[in-house]
């Protein structure tokens, strides 16, 4: 019972003593950990961006143990459901276990700190500081901030999470055009079929991302001015972006349609390429456009993965800072 808690519940930071797990300090120091955290995806397809992510952080930081979290209970849930299920595994034997037992990100980090991890940096895996990279943010810097009575107790010493893909608020100089670059091929694709790139974000309805619209301006500044950017929950949305090329001067009459997500699931696959007619693909097409489909997530795209990596090197030496301020008898076992 004490496992399947801790896979479940968001009780799971405070699980340690109710499983008869050691205190941090009194469990040998491994390596440090990374963990990184995605909402998650249930494509089988789609799930391999974030694997890609993986294996660029480990082959960056050779020296960390690297996790992967979803925040989607019910992502999560139906992941759990799979496992038990030998003909989806026996169909998809590419998937790794670590899948099929995906944790939130309370139980991953617990995970980590169980294994001897006192050093962790948590990496987002989200484009922009969203809600969701929000509260991630808001739960890590809860833990770091968890007070006990001797530091060397503290059950996460020393902790951190790296910014989303474009930064935070409104996009950071460098950031956004560092992840231009990385959707030169992308850009390089709509040149040679002569199409407009149209550019599917999430965005939120909560927050007022203007980090999108700025985002724009940078890629039109690299790629030249039919590259569009509409998101499915905020402004601007798919028929907006229809409208916009309609009225724009020498405008293509054919689009490349392309996630800025970094899994190509479920609003890939329907909101922007599905047969709907709300679908952008089925918009263009009643507006009298020839659709052309990049079905990737940003995941998959080696030039955007490497972003996260940069944000970690950017994050680790805050983090040890941490450590190097603290007196020598705090760090002890």
């Amino acid at each position: 019972m004490c496992g399947k808690w801790l896979a479940t519940g968001m009780a799971a930071v405070f699980a340690f003593a109710a499983c008869g797990f050691a205190p941090a300090y009194d469990r040998p120091e491994r390596d440090p950990a990374i963990v990184l955290a995605a909402f998650g995806t249930t494509d089988v397809e789609a799930v391999h961006s974030i694997l890609n992510i993986k294996e660029r952080v480990e082959a960056a930081f050779p020296n960390y143990e690297v996790y992967i979290a979803f925040t989607s209970n019910i992502i999560r849930h139906i992941w759990h459901e799979r496992a038990d299920d030998a003909g989806f595994r026996a169909k998809n034997k590419d998937i790794p276990d670590e899948i099929y037992g995906i944790g939130g990100i309370l139980t991953t980090l617990a995970h980590a700190q169980e294994d001897g991890a006192r050093l962790i940096l948590v990496q987002s895996l989200h484009v922009t500081d969203g809600e969701e990279y929000t509260d991630l943010a808001s739960t890590v810097d809860s833990l770091a901030n968890l007070k006990t009575m001797k530091r060397v107790r503290h059950p996460f010493p020393w902790i951190g999470v790296g910014e989303p893909a474009l930064g935070l608020g409104d996009g950071q100089s460098g950031y956004l055009e560092r992840a231009a670059a990385a959707l030169a091929p992308l850009a390089r694709k709509a040149w040679d079929s002569g199409a407009a790139l149209v550019l599917m974000g999430h965005g939120n309805e909560h927050l007022n991302q203007n980090v999108f619209a700025k985002f724009t301006e940078t890629l039109r500044e690299a790629y030249g001015p039919h590259v569009y950017l509409g998101t499915v929950e905020a402004a601007p949305l798919g028929e907006d972006i229809v409208e916009e090329i309609n009225a724009a001067e020498n405008a293509p009459k054919k689009v490349l349609l392309a996630p800025l997500m970094v899994v190509a699931g479920d609003h890939t696959k329907n909101d922007m390429a599905g047969d709907g007619e709300d679908s952008w693909a089925s918009m263009f097409k009643e507006a009298g456009y020839e659709v052309d489909l990049f079905i990737q997530g940003l995941g998959s795209n080696d030039g955007w993965a490497d972003i996260y990596v940069e944000h970690l090197k950017a994050l680790e030496p805050k983090v040890a800072a941490q450590m190097k301020s603290e007196p020598e008898e705090e760090k002890g076992h």
